[in-house]
């Protein structure tokens, strides 16, 4: 193909020599197909120009030679390489060259340019090794490159470009600015420590497993996680996600959205991610704020294992906690089971420990006061009797001695009446001397009138002293019967509340041994629905009587006649020897 030039007449020789020609059939100087435009830039007629000499011509132009003198032109403007920033829309090998579809996209992420470009294949293995080998990621979609490249158009496949080096500091540069963005994003929005300020689960019976179908990882998770789940200690409930390529932002976004949703019917103890062993390129699918930003926001903790031990992702960083490997988590879940397991044991066996000093202390306690209500009981009824006797006693004396006042005065009423009688009687014999035999017969009468007084007289004496002993008895036997029914009430109130105390002491004494008794059922029942094969597997054994009961002391082992001790992989019978 010509390019005419717009060469002055005192410049032609300048132009020929340059590589010039002259067409024939129109006398213009022309620049020859294949030879370089730069030296005759200053004859190079403007487009205007040349499309007023074609319509001059009366020929117009053809596709290809306006697609030439574009290739041209840019052969010319773009002699060397540049650098270009381009992301990655797609990427396929053919026939061993590396073909992109390369991208420019405004902030909200719309596109601004498009254009195809392609590392060939002679310098595909050494662009891909430094890029690889200094980022530690593959060349994939959506990754932003800074490309050493050249511009090309032909006319045939249009315009591209050739690609000869890449800068893999300036990808590295942008994935950090990227994992800046994120990380301030969720600093601001106050969610960088939500997750990690949950409670650390203390134990575990409920866990949700996001992960690939078929990792590796998955599998060694699962084949321990199966045993926990067989022994009835865990159960675990697994989401399906992809961690790489296109689809990975999407797809594990909806397997956090199932999960979450399957958390608010049955409450997880924690979420795991874990992810096997793989390419290390594959990691950057997973730093995205959406999947990061979900993770600070799970309602239950999140433990991440995504099989690197060096290498993170943002979602380590957010996460409760971060372990190496599926692995390491399962093994942490599986520990934090046994501990608490053996923490359960240990507790029941304070229990009991308790209960038993607890009953002991309430037995002694309660024999300690019955001895008190009984020594206070007989020293009460001690006094009681005391009393009573001093009482009776005293009122025996005071009866005793108003008996022997009464005699005394009756004896010297006696006297004094016999004594005046006498001397009555001596008075009127002396008169009777002197009087008349009816006078002698008239204190004949007198004198047994007298008598008779005085017997009446006595009589009335010794009655009234009958009737005050018999009412210094009466009153001796009342006070005696109310001393006595005093002394059984004072028995009977101390009776009834050792009773009552006794009642009260045992009832509470039962009733904490049943509490404790309960307590260590429900913990003994907790550990072995947890099953025991962990703890049997470390070297422990555990020991039953007959009845298939634990025996925990040897007090109540060397009551049986036969015990079973159960170890890992199997039972033994002993048999208590004969005496």
């Amino acid at each position: 193909m010509k390019t005419f030039l717009s060469v002055p007449a005192e410049d032609s020789e300048l132009a020929l020599s340059c590589g010039a020609q002259l067409d024939t059939a129109t006398g213009q100087l022309f620049v020859p197909q294949g030879l370089a435009l730069a030296p005759f830039s200053a004859w190079l007629p403007s487009s205007r120009e040349r499309l007023a000499i074609s319509i001059l011509q009366g020929r117009g132009v053809s596709l290809s030679d306006l697609l030439s003198r574009v290739s041209g032109a840019i052969k010319t403007a773009f002699e060397d390489p540049i650098w270009v920033r381009i992301e990655i829309s797609q990427l396929q090998m053919h026939s061993g060259h590396l073909y992109i579809a390369a991208v420019d996209r405004d902030q909200d992420g719309k596109e601004k340019a498009k254009a195809r470009a392609q590392i060939w294949a002679s310098r595909v293995p050494g662009i891909i090794r430094k890029f690889t080998g200094q980022t530690g990621i593959e060349l994939a979609s959506g990754i932003k490159l800074l490309v050493y490249a050249k511009p090309v158009f032909k006319p045939e496949y249009g315009f591209s470009l050739d690609i000869v080096d890449i800068d893999p500091n300036y990808t590295l540069g942008d994935m950090e600015a990227r994992l800046k963005r994120i990380r301030e994003r969720l600093k601001s929005e106050g969610l960088a420590q939500r997750n990690k300020q949950l409670m650390t689960p203390a134990d575990f019976a409920n866990v949700a497993v996001i992960s690939p179908p078929d990792a590796a990882g998955k599998g060694d998770f699962q084949a321990e996680a199966g045993r926990l789940e067989a022994a009835g200690l865990c159960r675990f409930t697994y989401f399906d996600a992809v961690f790489q390529g296109e689809r990975a932002k999407e797809s594990l976004k909806e397997a956090f959205m199932a999960a979450l949703g399957e958390h608010r019917h049955s409450a997880f103890c924690a979420l795991v991610l874990i992810r096997g062993g793989g390419a290390l390129a594959d990691l950057h699918w997973l730093n995205e704020y959406v999947l990061a930003g979900m993770v600070c926001k799970f309602p239950c903790p999140v433990l991440v294992g995504i099989g690197h031990e060096r290498d993170t992702t943002i979602l380590d960083e957010y996460a409760h906690r971060s372990f190496g490997t599926p692995s390491k988590v399962i093994a942490h879940i599986r520990q934090q089971i046994t501990t608490r397991a053996l923490r359960g044991l240990e507790d029941w066996q304070a229990i009991v420990h308790a209960a038993k000093a607890y009953l002991a202390l309430a037995e002694s306690r309660a024999l300690q006061k019955r001895n008190e209500i009984s020594t206070l009981t007989e020293r009460r009824l001690a006094q009681a009797e005391t009393a009573t006797s001093r009482q009776q006693e005293s009122v025996s004396r005071q009866g005793t001695a108003l008996l022997d006042l009464a005699v005394k005065q009756a004896d010297r009423l006696h006297d004094m009446v016999l004594t005046a009688a006498g001397a009555q009687v001596d008075i009127i014999a002396a008169r009777a001397e002197h009087l008349s035999i009816s006078v002698k017969d008239r204190a004949q009468s007198t004198a047994e009138r007298v008598e008779r007084d005085v017997m009446g007289a006595f009589n009335s004496i010794t009655l009234a002293a009958r009737r005050s002993i018999d009412g210094i008895d009466e009153h001796l036997q009342d006070q005696w019967l109310g001393v006595a029914a005093t002394a059984d009430r004072m028995l009977g109130t101390a009776t009834h509340y050792l009773e009552r105390d006794m009642a009260d002491t045992r009832h509470f004494a039962r009733k904490a041994l049943d509490d404790a008794q309960e307590q260590a059922r429900d913990v003994m029942a907790t550990i072995l629905a947890h099953g025991i094969d962990p703890t049997l597997k470390r070297g422990f054994a555990v020991v039953k009587d007959s009845t298939g009961m634990p025996i925990s002391s040897s007090q109540v082992a060397q009551q049986q006649e036969t015990m079973n001790i159960q170890f890992r992989d199997g039972t033994v019978r002993v048999q208590k020897e004969s005496t």
